[in-house]
């Protein structure tokens, strides 16, 4: 599998990231957890505790996703997410307004194969996990 990936967009990033972690932590908190920012800035975004369970988070904004509908047969999760996979995190996915976010965990996510997929920041070479709808909880903020 080739190691083709997006190329980081600092904007982007600027733009969207802490809106996506103070959402999710929002939805989070209303389900009773305390959410803290990951200390470690390449690990997860958040952990989230609830007595004696705690867990990972992962959260991101997806810009072509603009309507409370969600647009494609299946949730698109790139592959080099997969470093996540090693401890129980929960995917957040968050639709351009912040409104809706699709949600999943690691551990269903690496049972699947990861599918090559063109797209319009990399032409070939870069691989997702595509995530069937029956593996997807949509929740919103």
């Amino acid at each position: 599998m080739s190691a083709v990936r997006k190329k980081f967009d600092r904007k982007l990033y600027e733009e969207y990231d802490q809106l996506a972690r103070d959402k999710t932590t929002k939805v989070l908190k209303s389900q009773g957890y305390t959410v803290t920012e990951h200390p470690d800035r390449y690990a997860q975004d958040l952990i989230a505790e609830q007595g004696q369970d705690h867990f990972f988070v992962e959260c991101e904004v997806k810009l072509v996703w603009e309507t409370e509908e969600f647009p494609y047969d299946t949730v698109q999760l790139p592959e080099r997410k997969k470093k996540f996979f090693n401890y129980p995190t929960q995917f957040f996915i968050w639709n351009k307004p912040l409104e809706h976010a699709m949600t999943f965990w690691s551990h269903d996510v690496a049972t699947l194969e990861p599918v090559e997929v063109p797209n319009k920041y990399v032409y070939a070479g870069e691989y997702f996990y595509q995530i069937p709808m029956f593996m997807v909880k949509k929740v919103s903020s």
